[in-house]
């Protein structure tokens, strides 16, 4: 019995150290509460996709992954339970990743009862599903964290008294979603983010038949980059705003919102597309389409750099194939065909739409055909959108390079990662400043900068043999 225990342990242990945990209905630990008083940083939970009633927990290790192992998702229904008053689960660890794992009926004393509460540094989610909560995720104020939302669902949160949304992220170092659907908020916003650096890329925020108030809410300002989503402010809506920023204060340094090839519809009759508070530094807005009755512009800034945007206010008038149904693809004679420019780069930020939205929670690569882009979310297509076979060298980009202090860097792979890697920051002494981990499968990372002095580093993905260098102003 002594030999067959120790091969059991192997079994669920890495090389590194690191354990695997396996959570499930056939399994030693029937709930993911049963481990997670038991993992330790680096840990992995994997959790049977099925049903977890009244499963509520908090998380306090730090660099962990926990995952559903699919298809479909592990689904953590609160049916009256709460962790410390607050959501199903409260993430207390830093650096964690949650993946494939669905979040509801979360209700507590204080009218704010999440999906997550996330109390740690840091946080990664994907494929994950929030609905039916008083608050989505609910986060910290700790002014230093970066979380990253990919390919995730919002809907129907919200208390219902105007301060619970789909998503509230605190006053945080950055906000980054991508792929990600937030849709029928109860009163509240789609999206509302404190965050200093909020990078929006390829979602879909939609109201459709709810009753929310702004589809996206930046009340603190900050920088903020809105790139290639499809944003709808529904007919119920209790706000007439659609993108609202720094309406509640201005205590970022900076205070810049930029707009490129987002298609925005307004199925009320009246509104404001964008409304900003008066004196913020910059409104940049490139490419984009707005459509529907309503004010484009609301408030007063230092810098208003806009060219090339399409405003058409009769619905039928912008040719969308099908605007009733999401459908905000041109059809052969929308007006917004090649009507785009190159829109260049802010703050080394490239503000072209490389992808475009595909749903549900997906996207694709985005086909530049014609003599010049078209406004808005998508390209006119001769064929349906489609997946884009990834190139056959590997490479890297980093954005923005040269980087500003404090200031997180994207890296962004040409393909998916074979295999599981690790990303390596070297300084200019040969010196190994930090490295973390990359899944199979990642096509991209968030380079913490924070405590990196200014100067020349090496990322390193030893590997794919790669190395690229990175600057620090």
């Amino acid at each position: 019995m002594k030999y067959l225990f120790i091969a059991s342990c192997l079994l669920f242990s890495g090389v590194s150290g690191a354990t695997t945990w396996l959570v499930g209905p056939t399994r030693p630990y029937t709930v993911p509460s049963a481990v997670s008083s038991l993992v330790a940083s680096g840990d992995t939970v994997n959790i049977d996709p099925g049903l977890y009633t009244g499963d509520v927990t908090k998380w306090f290790a730090s660099n962990l992954v926990i995952r559903c192992l699919g298809p479909g998702y592990a689904h953590l229904e609160a049916n009256g339970n709460y962790a410390e008053g607050k959501a199903i689960w409260v993430i207390k660890g830093a650096n964690c990743t949650v993946e494939g794992i669905e979040f509801s009926g979360c209700k507590v004393p204080d009218h704010n009862g999440a999906g997550i509460r996330q109390e740690g540094q840091h946080l990664t989610l994907r494929n994950c599903f929030f609905h039916h909560n008083e608050m989505g995720i609910l986060t910290s104020n700790d002014g230093i964290s970066d979380y990253v939302f990919e390919s995730c669902e919002f809907s129907f949160n919200g208390f219902g008294d105007g301060y619970s949304h789909n998503i509230y992220v605190g006053s945080v170092n950055s906000l980054t979603m991508r792929y990600c659907y937030s849709h029928d908020s109860h009163v509240g916003h789609l999206v509302k983010s404190r965050a200093r650096f909020n990078y929006l890329y390829y979602n879909r925020f939609t109201v459709e038949n709810g009753d929310g108030s702004y589809e996206v809410d930046l009340p603190n300002g900050g920088r903020a980059f809105l790139i290639g989503n499809m944003i709808e402010q529904g007919v119920n809506s209790q706000n007439t705003g659609i993108v609202s920023f720094a309406a509640e204060n201005q205590n970022h340094p900076e205070q810049e919102i930029i707009l490129s090839h987002n298609t925005i519809v307004n199925n009320r009759t009246s509104g404001r597309f964008v409304q900003f508070s008066n004196g913020i530094d910059l409104v940049k807005m490139v490419n984009n389409l707005f459509v529907g009755g309503g004010t484009l512009l609301q408030g007063t800034a230092t810098a208003v750099d806009t060219t090339h945007n399409q405003r058409i206010v009769q619905i039928a008038d912008a040719q969308l194939v099908d605007p009733a149904g999401y459908n905000y693809t041109p059809t052969p004679n929308a007006p917004c065909i090649n009507a785009g420019i190159q829109p260049g780069e802010y703050a080394g930020i490239p503000l072209t739409a490389t992808s475009a939205y595909l749903h549900p929670m997906g996207h694709t690569a985005r086909w530049y055909t014609g003599s010049a882009p078209d406004v808005g979310a998508y390209e006119f297509l001769t064929s349906p959108y489609r997946s884009i076979p990834d190139p056959a060298t590997f490479s890297v980009q980093l954005f923005p390079n040269p980087a500003p202090a404090q200031t997180p860097v994207w890296l962004q792979c040409s393909q998916p990662l074979q295999q599981q890697a690790q990303l390596q920051i070297w300084d200019t002494q040969g010196r190994l400043i930090k490295q973390s981990r990359l899944e199979k499968g990642q096509t991209e990372a968030l380079i913490h900068t924070e405590n990196l002095s200014p100067g020349i580093y090496l990322i390193q993905i030893p590997e794919c043999k790669l190395q690229v260098k990175l600057a620090i102003q």
